[in-house]
């Protein structure tokens, strides 16, 4: 069970990855090296089960997303439906906290029974305007069931996928043949640097923008280099510097790029 699982998420995102790579190397070049083995154990002790096989092959390929690989952008990176961009480690830690915290009053909610365990999803991913994708490690017929709750959707847990490797699948064959996901389609997004970024544009209106055989040719991006910790003196810093109600401050370090290679 474990290995199928495994295996079925490699392929899948092995061919998603080298979509990225060709087409939205920003985007690919936004990826975080792996999570430290120590890290994910440190993951589980906290959610207090273990990872889904898919979920941990993920984290053990990356451990999320840089936030800001291009300096005053949010786009690159959220290469995911609706915006989403995969979380840390560090970061699904602190939402499933909230999910706990708040378990009780999301298990009000009609409409499924997956409201019940909110305390087993586990978010992996996360957009710029509150919400989660999570997976749902509840014990039965629902166990690694890939959900999207937030803005976009209205708030409800809307069902993406049965797997993980399923979701990366599908969203791998919208990409290569503009095909849409859930009604969103893959469509080129222009950063000011140049560089082309992926986003999902929704609305059948999109069907011609989302067509990827017109995608733009890459440019490859600068060489993005992982963020480092800071003192306080130096968060407080730039702080200072920035634009109040412009661009929110993230609890992690604000990642950097390397002069154009173009």
């Amino acid at each position: 069970m474990t290995d199928r699982d495994r295996a079925a998420f490699d392929v899948a995102w092995s061919r998603f990855e080298a979509w990225l790579s060709a087409h939205s190397p920003i985007d690919y070049a936004a990826l975080r090296p792996p999570a430290a083995a120590d890290a994910i154990t440190s993951l589980q002790e906290r959610l207090g089960f273990p990872l889904h096989p898919q979920l941990r092959a993920l984290l053990e390929l990356h451990d999320g997303v840089m936030d800001n690989p291009e300096k005053d952008n949010y786009h690159a990176g959220a290469f995911l439906p609706l915006g989403h961009r995969f979380s840390t480690t560090s970061h699904i830690a602190s939402q499933h906290e909230w999910l706990v915290a708040e378990a009780k009053t999301i298990a009000d909610f009609s409409g499924s029974d997956v409201y019940e365990h909110a305390h087993q999803w586990v978010p992996f991913a996360h957009p710029n305007d509150g919400g989660i994708i999570f997976m749902d490690h509840h014990p039965g017929p629902t166990y690694g069931h890939v959900y999207e709750m937030g803005i976009g959707s209205g708030c409800d847990a809307v069902a993406w996928a049965p797997s993980l490797a399923v979701l990366i699948e599908a969203l791998g064959t919208s990409l290569e043949t503009g095909v849409p996901f859930r009604n969103s389609w893959p469509t080129p997004c222009e950063l000011p640097s140049g560089h082309f970024c992926l986003t999902w544009d929704h609305g059948p209106q999109q069907e011609k923008r989302g067509c990827t055989q017109n995608w733009p040719p890459a440019r490859r991006p600068a060489t993005l280099r992982a963020a480092t910790p800071r003192s306080l003196s130096e968060v407080l810093s730039e702080l200072g510097a920035r634009v109040v109600g412009i661009m929110p401050v993230s609890g992690t370090a604000v990642s950097e790029t390397r002069t154009d290679e173009n």
